[in-house]
């Protein structure tokens, strides 16, 4: 990562079922100035390589649990000090979770000379968000999902597609109460810095993906102020 030319951070957010891990894994394949981070895939990722952080973090990851506070922020700032030449925008998706790993975050970022632009949040309601993830398949591959429960492969790659087990009924319902917990702080503490940003996720999967597009693009050219202010 070239000391002169930071990358900014968007974070983004949204219950389960909102698309927002489909549109942002097609945004980073498809725009070499952005990159996505993902707890739980650059985890894997670090894992499949052998690196002793991935390793540790692993089991964790494949009972789809919450890493610690202190791993989760490691995880984050190694993927940061290994970003390809030339990226602008980091895109986090789904984390910080609670008000503490945002300072957490914050503070780590502000001390790389690092600035957080925008706090997007995909809204969907949660019936919508119910009946998404009740059809819900993964592709094996490529990581995106379609809520067309007779696909028989991947719309985007044609790989295979499974069911995700944190997708049961009863595990969503525990996710989405979970998220209604954790975001509302969240949302009120960048809303009074003007950061929070707001995409419509209810639309077909092509048009979210272009809002979330444009809001992302939009935080190539600004700068706010400090988000610890």
């Amino acid at each position: 990562m070239p000391d002169d030319t930071p990358p900014k951070v968007v974070l983004v957010t949204g219950p389960p079922g909102a698309g927002k891990s489909t549109a942002l894994l097609a945004l980073d394949r498809q725009d070499p100035d952005l990159t996505r981070f993902g707890v739980r895939d650059y985890g894997l990722q670090l894992a499949a390589t052998g690196h002793p952080l991935g390793l540790e973090m692993r089991e964790t990851l494949l009972r789809q649990e919450l890493l610690s506070n202190e791993l989760v922020l490691l995880e984050f700032m190694h993927f940061l000090d290994n970003l390809p030449t030339g990226v602008q925008v980091v895109v986090v998706e789904g984390y910080p979770r609670d008000l503490q790993q945002c300072e957490d975050l914050l503070r780590a970022v502000a001390g790389r000379g690092i600035h957080v632009t925008g706090f997007v949040v995909v809204n969907v309601p949660d019936d919508v968000a119910r009946e998404r993830v009740a059809n819900r398949q993964l592709c094996t591959t490529c990581g995106g999902t379609t809520d067309d429960p007779t696909a028989a492969s991947c719309p985007d790659c044609g790989g295979g597609l499974i069911r995700r087990r944190d997708d049961d009924t009863s595990k969503f319902e525990l996710r989405l109460a979970d998220y209604h917990v954790v975001s509302g702080k969240l949302r009120a503490y960048f809303a009074e810095r003007e950061l929070l940003r707001e995409v419509d996720g209810t639309r077909p999967s092509h048009e979210v993906r272009e809002s979330l597009s444009q809001v992302l693009s939009a935080e190539h050219d600004t700068e706010l102020a400090d988000v610890n202010r």
